[in-house]
């Protein structure tokens, strides 16, 4: 049986996924995140799978979820076609994301002046999305893990939780409602 290293991204963020809110817990154990060649990265903060259920096939949808994160500028450094998996991996990003704030997107706390840290820290994005048949369709699975670090700082970077308006972003390019 073909085992890709892609999915798994999905599958290890799933048993960590205990986040209730975007808000990061730091005080949790480091979640281990399967990427690539069978590298790992580790995220000391809770990591949540947001779901979507959509009408049609997973095939029926590999196309736009391509498309999807194309047009929110999300380049795809990971694709698994046979088990309909796209992944960004450390996209870097400053203070924007599109058209908007990044904090639109991330919550990486405030800073001590009282700017969100999302838009004011240099921020690495990972996203990845699998469209996994269900039994009325397809469910997209979509999971945001970001860190942030001060540009003026030699500090080490924090962990950043999602807002979900990027997961939604994507779901309702695919026609979820």
């Amino acid at each position: 049986m073909r085992q890709s290293v892609v999915p798994r991204i999905l599958v290890v963020l799933a048993t960590g996924a205990c986040a209730s809110s975007a808000a990061v817990n730091q005080e949790r154990d480091p979640v281990l995140v399967m990427i690539g060649n069978g590298s790992m990265v580790r995220y000391a903060t809770d990591v949540r799978v947001m779901t979507a259920d959509l009408s049609g096939s997973p095939a029926s949808h590999w196309r736009q979820l391509n498309a999807a994160f194309g047009a929110l500028g999300l380049p795809i450094t990971q694709r698994d076609s046979v088990e309909h998996v796209l992944a960004s991996r450390e996209t870097a990003l400053n203070g924007r994301f599109g058209d908007a704030s990044l904090s639109r997107v991330l919550d990486c706390g405030r800073t001590t002046m009282g700017a969100q840290r999302a838009d004011a820290y240099r921020v690495w994005l990972s996203v990845a999305s699998q469209l996994q048949e269900s039994g009325n369709g397809t469910t997209l699975r979509t999971t945001v893990v970001a860190r942030a670090m001060d540009p003026s700082s030699s500090t080490a970077p924090i962990q950043c939780g999602s807002t979900g308006v990027l997961e939604e972003d994507l779901a309702k390019q695919l026609g979820a409602p």
